[in-house]
Order: structure tokens, then sequence, then C-alpha cells
């Protein structure tokens, strides 16, 4: 499908910059040696060839076909983003592997510090700072496809929070901490109205909180533990707690903190639902009964197809809550709620479909399984249940009908 363009589309140079830092980082650490692509310490030669710079309309990662000289603009992604995606799938490979999301299990605060210097590293966490600030002058757009990645990945730690909410906030206030926040240097989570507890609260240093008067930033060390709530996740280690001093983020948005939110964990379920629909297809693939794979009976086959296509229709929707973001057009409270009901729902259809195909082994400890499963349950709940976004998407309907 396409549309013609009636305006040129136009944003920074970043893809550059995002690339160089993450080659430069993979370089200096030594993981260009586990990327399958044999010993050499030099990058694989099909991925991350960095030419010459281009101007800044070609390379942005939002950028249309308009900017390449075409006349129409097509509804995709563009080479550039796939192929940081594949470069962040790359590094995480490394960086997150099941063992660490495992950690944060039995210590929810002890791999992240590291993992978010990481990430900070390659210029991740201030996908939506402006280049001024040592940001990258991303877009929603751009942050839904990178989130995907963290979410297949089931990186620890409050990401979509810090990424999608924590960063704009600071910037926009112009606070002290942001800079830190970008490098990775402190962990920021978020409060969330919808619910009493805080989620990472023994794995954040700050917390962003909203007020009658807007957005505040508190420091974690002067909280107070009312009690400890745990989740079903237990590397979130979620509380009941009471908030220190704080001090108002002037110019940060409370509404669009929300959305953004909700569309950081509508991202992160999509690459949730995507590892598990994995996990169980390469599970059924070996595992043999009979004397013949348990994956080719039908009724196995029609499982998992039925998760996958819940997670194909779950996607455009993700996608284009993302773009309403991003373009400030539509109804963004509508476009929101549709997409974490829709991710939610292909999360939960993809954990029970490979849960069932894995047996009993799926829901033991021992099993990686349960990781994702239960990380996808604990998002589902995050920002608003599928309940309350489906009764705002009806509410509209029927305001309007």
């Amino acid at each position: 499908m396409r549309k013609r363009a009636s305006a040129r589309c136009s944003g920074p140079n970043w893809t550059s910059i995002f690339t160089r830092r993450l080659w430069s980082y993979r370089e200096r650490t030594g993981l260009w040696t586990t990327n399958g692509c044999g010993a050499s310490s030099s990058p694989c030669p099909d991925r991350f060839t960095l030419g010459p710079t281009r101007s800044s309309a070609t390379s942005s990662l939002s950028a249309c076909s308009v900017c390449r000289g075409d006349d129409a603009v097509y509804f995709e992604f563009t080479s550039d983003q796939t192929e940081l995606r594949d470069g962040l799938r790359d590094l995480l490979t490394d960086a997150c592997p099941s063992d660490v999301v495992r950690a944060a299990w039995s210590d929810g605060r002890g791999p992240v510090p590291q993992l978010w210097k990481q990430l900070g590293a390659v210029g991740l966490l201030g996908l939506l700072a402006p280049a001024s600030r040592g940001g990258l002058d991303g877009t929603e757009i751009d942050l839904v496809f990178l989130l995907e990645e963290c979410g297949r990945h089931a990186v620890p730690g409050p990401l979509g929070e810090h990424l999608a909410v924590a960063v704009p906030a600071l910037v926009a206030a112009d606070a002290s901490e942001c800079d830190q926040a970008i490098s990775g240097d402190c962990v920021v989570t978020v409060a969330d109205r919808s619910t009493d507890q805080l989620r990472w609260a023994a794995t954040s240093d700050l917390v962003i909180h909203q007020t009658d008067d807007g957005l505040a930033l508190s420091d974690a060390a002067d909280m107070t533990i009312l009690a400890s709530c745990p989740s079903v996740d237990h590397s979130i280690a979620s509380a009941a707690v009471t908030l220190g001093a704080s001090r108002a983020l002037p110019g940060a948005d409370p509404t669009l903190a929300e959305h953004r939110a909700a569309l950081a964990a509508s991202a992160q379920l999509l690459g949730l639902a995507d590892r598990m629909i994995a996990m169980a297809t390469e599970h059924v693939t070996v595992r043999r009964q009979f004397g013949v794979p348990v994956g080719s009976q039908q009724a196995v086959k029609h499982l998992l197809a039925s998760a996958l296509v819940a997670l194909e229709h779950a996607r455009p929707v993700v996608y284009r809550a993302a773009w309403v973001l991003a373009s400030a057009a539509g109804e963004p409270d509508l476009a929101v709620s549709f997409a974490k009901v829709y991710a939610g729902r292909a999360a939960d259809v993809a954990a029970r479909a490979a849960l069932q195909c894995h047996g009993a082994i799926g829901y033991s400890w021992e099993h990686d399984l349960h990781l994702w499963m239960k990380r996808a349950w604990a998002l589902s709940a995050a920002w608003g249940t599928t309940a309350q976004h489906q009764a705002r998407v009806a509410a509209a309907v029927l305001d309007e009908a």
C-alpha cells in the first residue's frame, strides 16, 4: 500500500551516529568475535559497513521515499531502520542472554546498571533526546521498532519508562540529571497512575511521578518502602512507597508521557510474543513423540499459526499508534489504547500457545519460557490493563455513535 506524499520529510543524520557508536562499542568490548562472523575482530561485511555520510533526509530513520527522490510514501520500515534493529539484536544477544534475565530475578538491580551503561554507550537511551544533548533525535516510530527488539530479549529494568518518558521529560525541563540518564549512569523509573505500586522500585536511582502541577522528579534514595508487592515477574520488584522531596519538571507533558509509556509497553509485548512463538516453534521441531516431531501434528501447527496471526494483527496497530504520536495526527488516546489492547492480546495468545506446546517443562523454573511469559503478563497490566483500554475505546466509539 502506498500513498501520495504532499511534502518532503526531513530529519537528522542520526543513523550514522547510532551505527558508529554501536560499531565503536562492539570493537572496544570485543563483541565482534561472537556475532557469527568468525574470529575476526572486524565487523561482519554484511552489516554496519559505514559508507560516506549521507544527507539528513536520506539517513533519518523516519525518512520516507520522497526524501529519496520518489513521489510516493511506502508504509514500511527503511533499510536503515532494519539495519539498526539487526545491530541492536546482535548487541543484546551478547549483552542480555537469558542468564542476565534470570539473574535479575534473584537481584533486580544486579545486571541493570551494567546493561544501562552498554545501552547508553551506543546511544539507545538518548533515542528521543535532541542531538544538542547527545541524543539521536528519534521519533516514536523509531522507538517502537527498537523496543520491540528489546522485548524480544526481555531486557530487565524500566527500559520503556526510562527511554520513552524519563529522558524526554528531563530534556524538556533541562534537568541536570539528563546527561546521566542518556549515558546510562542512572536508572530512572516512572510511577504509573493506574496502580498504587511503583514498578522497578529496587532497580531505579530516580523516580518521575505526576503531581497536580505536572511531572516531578524524586530521588529513589529518599523514598520509604511501605510494603513489597511481588510481581509475577520477580525482576520488577514492585513496592508501595512514599516518595521523598521532589522538584517539578516544567515543560514535560504528563499526557504525552502516559501515551509514550503505554506505547513502549505495547512495543515490548510484541517482541515478547515473537520470542515465545520462536521458542515454541523450536521446541516442537526437535521434540519427538511416536517417532515424529511434535510440530508435525496439525493441532500444534494450528495453535502456533493462531499465535502468529494474533502477533501480525497487533504489529500494524502498534506501529500506527507510534505514527499518530510522532506526527501529532489523529486521536492519540484511541490509537494508544488500541495498540495496548492488541499487543496485550497477542502476547497472551503467544504465551498460552507456547506453554501448551512445551507442556509442563515450560512452566518449570529451569526453563527460560516462564521468564518471557511472566514479563508479558506483567507488561500487559502496566500503564492500563487490557480492560481499562478496552473501556476507553468503547467510550470513544459510543460517544461518536
